[in-house]
């Protein structure tokens, strides 16, 4: 497996790791696989899978999961940033509401607990059903969901992870490492609770090739 430097920026590692399963990094450029244990391989990519069952709507939790109910909404853009993507797949995976990757004790890489794809429909769609995660125990970093994307035509690499605006580990510092503010790509979202009880964010997302001039969202 690949080792990569932990301050690498995330554009220059997309360029050269292109094919590559790689290890999450935390939106900022930090390497955390905080509970990863050793020996615990990746989930396949997401490009991989068979996607003949995928939609574009999923639910990566069960009615009796834990935690503050949250859906995630979207459309996933070509590079153009206007054009919508059908065909793209999307896989996130996430802590349960107590910080924590798996009921084992441990996280074990993409192939958590909760974790599931999707795969956007002809207007680029995509939506998936979840709780509200929490931050890792005793750690100064932010709740978030990690993500991952693929095209027909683009390979898989990791995006900024979804964040929630009003978490008070979300730094000014962070928040000037991340582009989009005020538009549909940023990654923190602001989340409303409707009428129902449930928390409701959305998140577009622009499609990157991998090469030398890869951008930001």
């Amino acid at each position: 497996m690949t080792m990569v430097h932990a301050n690498l920026d995330r554009r220059s590692f997309l360029s050269v790791t292109s094919s590559a399963v790689v290890l999450p990094f935390f939106g900022f450029g930090i390497l955390e696989l905080i509970g990863c244990a050793k020996g615990d391989s990746l989930a396949s990519p997401a490009g991989e899978q068979n996607n003949s069952a995928l939609s574009r709507r999923t639910s990566i939790v069960s009615d009796k999961e834990s935690g503050d109910p949250l859906i995630v909404s979207g459309t996933i853009y070509g590079e153009d940033g206007k054009t919508p993507l059908p065909g793209a797949t999307l896989y996130v995976y996430q802590t349960d509401a107590t910080g924590n990757y798996s009921t084992r004790g441990g996280g074990d890489n993409r192939n958590t607990r909760i974790h599931g794809q999707m795969l956007s429909n002809a207007a680029g769609k995509y939506e998936f059903r979840t709780i509200k995660p929490a931050s890792y125990p005793g750690r100064k970093i932010p709740a978030h969901i990690h993500a991952y994307l693929s095209a027909p035509g683009f390979p898989e690499y990791w995006i900024d992870e979804y964040l929630f605006e009003g978490d008070p580990l979300i730094t000014n510092a962070e928040r000037a490492k991340l582009q989009g503010a005020g538009t549909s790509f940023y990654s923190i979202l602001k989340l409303t609770r409707g009428s129902d009880g449930i928390l409701r964010g959305t998140r577009d997302i622009r499609i990157e090739r991998c090469s030398n001039n890869c951008t930001r969202h």
